[in-house]
């Protein structure tokens, strides 16, 4: 079981193809698909995959890291890069693992060659930062299933239209997890990216200073990351790219992981310069080349 020793603490990583361009991710759990799915074509990245300190087979925490959870989690995903000899890396993360990329834009934002945030940007500001309302219906009523089941539909937001049967299945399976769940992991709240930031001016202010090129990937029925979360934080960043899906929640990277892979080639093609030319620099090409005949 591949882990490495961090301030007392074994976290545990996997690891998927051996493409150059390295993908790392962070998470209290992983679905089968994203990310690493990332390294199967037409990506073929080698993908890392972390497992947040106190969940699942990294080691267990009995009390709130003092820089709070997020700062230390983005701290163990450098030190992870930094045990496996990788100086610059891309980041991706869905939900809280995207708010640890976040963090790790702001705090180590030159070990990042970019950030892929899949519905996962700072939560909007009305006065509170330390949790979202769902994830505190779940906190609060351990083992009842009915309302653990209405606040995950809650947080999933609307189902698209012909995706009853396939978000059926996903709510059954994140269920599943969910009550089974260790009740010291179910304790943990890892908080709202940059809780300094209590109003959305100040909190634009914050994501103004990150320079790394981002990829914002939202659900406009994401019930617990609003479609105006995405907005702000895609208009604070300098440069960045915002996608927005109408027909997509918060669970996208369960119910259709291959629209994110298809948006994060093209942006990764952008970045390397070998994505197809604008339409423009196409036609002006075509242009030219008809005017040399």
């Amino acid at each position: 079981m591949p882990t490495i020793h961090v301030d007392g603490q074994d976290l545990y990583y996997e690891e998927f193809g051996h493409g150059e361009e390295v993908i790392i991710s962070s998470a209290n759990g992983f679905h089968p698909t994203y990310p690493a799915s990332l390294a199967q074509a037409p990506t073929n990245y080698r993908v890392i995959t972390l497992q947040t300190r106190g969940f699942g087979r990294s080691s267990r925490l009995e009390t709130a890291p003092p820089q709070g959870y997020l700062n230390r989690w983005a701290e163990d995903v450098i030190a992870l890069a930094d045990h496996l000899n990788i100086p610059q890396f891309t980041y991706t993360g869905i939900s809280h693992g995207g708010g640890i990329g976040w963090v790790i834009a702001h705090r180590f934002g030159h070990r990042l060659k970019a950030l892929l945030s899949v519905v996962g940007t700072p939560h909007l500001r009305y006065g509170v930062t330390d949790s979202s309302e769902g994830r505190r219906k779940i906190v609060d009523n351990p083992g009842n299933v009915e309302v653990i089941r209405e606040a995950m539909l809650e947080i999933a937001g609307p189902t698209p239209p012909g995706r009853e049967t396939l978000r059926e299945q996903v709510l059954e399976q994140a269920l599943a997890t969910k009550l089974e769940r260790d009740p010291l992991e179910q304790k943990i709240n890892q908080g709202m990216p940059f809780p300094e930031a209590t109003d959305n001016d100040s909190l634009r202010e914050v994501l103004g200073t990150i320079t790394v090129p981002v990829l914002i990937l939202g659900g406009m029925r994401d019930g617990v990351i609003p479609s105006g979360s995405s907005v702000l934080a895609g208009t604070a960043v300098p440069g960045a790219k915002t996608v927005l899906f109408e027909d997509e929640g918060h669970w996208i990277a369960k119910e259709s992981p291959e629209r994110l892979i298809r948006e994060i080639k093209l942006f990764m093609d952008e970045l390397a310069g070998t994505a197809l030319p604008l339409r423009n620099e196409a036609m002006s090409l075509a242009q030219g080349e008809a005017g040399t005949v």
